[in-house]
């Protein structure tokens, strides 16, 4: 389409667009084409009711015909919301100036006239303390001597002394005690030691300072469970620390200190805390429906096996072996020692239950947290 000289014209745009409820369009002018070829955009809206194509006025202020060629950037649209809240009806207005004096009435009113007045620029040197502040003019900066002496702010040597850590000299004398007790923790005191005697380079990460060893920097603690609960107490527990998750609570630890396995020991701690069971929804996905053992068609065709530990001692005996027909439910209690290894069960198990029943083709075994070797091994020399 030709646009001509001093002219205008509606250009449709073969667009058409839903406003939200609430909201209206803005048809405005691009800069460009503006400034390049005098094209401005009359003024107009779209409600959000209407639904149609939109149109815009293109009117051309330049000296000489304009082509609107197909594709090219014509107008911009801007979606405005309508706010009408707090909007009351009245009978009266408030008076003003202007009153009734109409549009364009605003270069009819006399102009205010703006003091200015020139102000020298003050400097101010702010303290924590408000009685220590101190104010200079401009005839201060090349005559007050305290401006011309020069004042280190901020220096590396400050900022290292920032960062450098402190601990209590409680914590440090408790470390000291129960580290008798760590057989790692003192071989690692007595390596760090011998590498600074024999003036060799310590290990990677670790420091040996004032009797304490450091590991990138985080105190060594010894494996002392009390010790480690109140350090994780501190952070983890504490209004301050706030619950934090695992990440965030190891990252909070290992910055002031560090021990053998602290990243599952801070797990095992956060897993187990009560306050983030009762009050953190879980992440994971839906736990699926349970899966029922298939019903065995004889009895001693299929079995369970089961262990109870820790148990007081009796004739010997700190554990009890538990064998259950999952058709009859018939089960065989059977004692072992605290030190039985696979192979011993595997004994137990020919002993006690495959004399009498004979070998199962099914077997559900829940393993012993301390046992050795391979449960199945026994068997394939029988």
């Amino acid at each position: 389409m030709l646009i001509p000289a001093q002219g205008q014209m509606l250009i449709g745009t073969r667009i058409a667009i839903g406003i939200p409820k609430g909201t209206y369009a803005r048809i405005a002018p691009r800069s460009g084409l503006a400034y390049k070829e005098s094209i401005g955009i009359s003024g107009g809206v779209i409600d959000a009711d209407y639904t149609g194509e939109v149109k815009v006025i293109m009117m051309n202020y330049g000296k000489k015909n304009y082509q609107v060629q197909e594709g090219d950037r014509i107008a911009q649209m801007i979606i405005e919301k309508i706010d009408t809240s707090g909007m009351m009806e009245v009978d009266n207005l408030r008076i003003t100036n202007r009153g009734h004096k109409g549009f364009g009435s605003t270069d009819l009113w006399p102009k205010q006239t703006i003091a200015v007045e020139q102000v020298q620029p003050i400097m101010c040197q702010l303290y924590a303390n408000s009685r220590e502040n101190r104010l200079f003019s401009e005839s201060d900066i090349r005559r007050n001597p305290w401006l011309l002496q020069e004042e280190v702010m901020v220096s590396s040597a400050m900022i290292s002394k920032a960062l450098l850590q402190e601990y209590k000299p409680e914590l440090l004398k408790e470390v000291q005690n129960v580290s008798r007790d760590d057989m790692d923790w003192l071989a690692r005191e007595a390596t760090l030691k011998d590498l600074i005697t024999r003036g060799k380079e310590l290990l990677t990460n670790w420091q040996y300072k004032n009797g304490f060893s450091y590991f990138k920097n985080g105190l060594y603690i010894p494996a002392n469970d009390v010790l480690k609960t109140k350090k994780a107490k501190g952070c983890h527990d504490s209004k301050v620390a706030g619950h934090f998750g695992m990440e965030k609570t190891i990252e909070t630890i290992t910055r002031d200190f560090y021990w053998k396995g602290l990243t599952e020991w801070i797990n095992d701690y956060v897993r187990s805390c009560d306050e983030c069971q009762h009050n953190k929804s879980p992440r994971h996905a839906r736990w699926g429906l349970l899966q029922p053992l298939e019903t065995p068609c004889a009895a001693w065709n299929s079995i369970s096996t089961d262990f109870i530990t820790q148990l007081p001692e009796s004739q010997g005996y700190t554990q009890i072996m538990v064998v259950v027909d999952q058709f009859t439910k018939m089960a065989h209690f059977i004692g072992l020692p605290t030190n039985a290894t696979a192979k011993d069960v595997a004994n137990v198990f020919l002993r006690e239950v495959w004399k009498l029943h004979g070998l199962p083709t099914e077997s559900y075994l829940s393993w012993m947290q301390n046992s050795q070797g391979n449960f199945g091994n026994p068997y394939a020399s029988c």
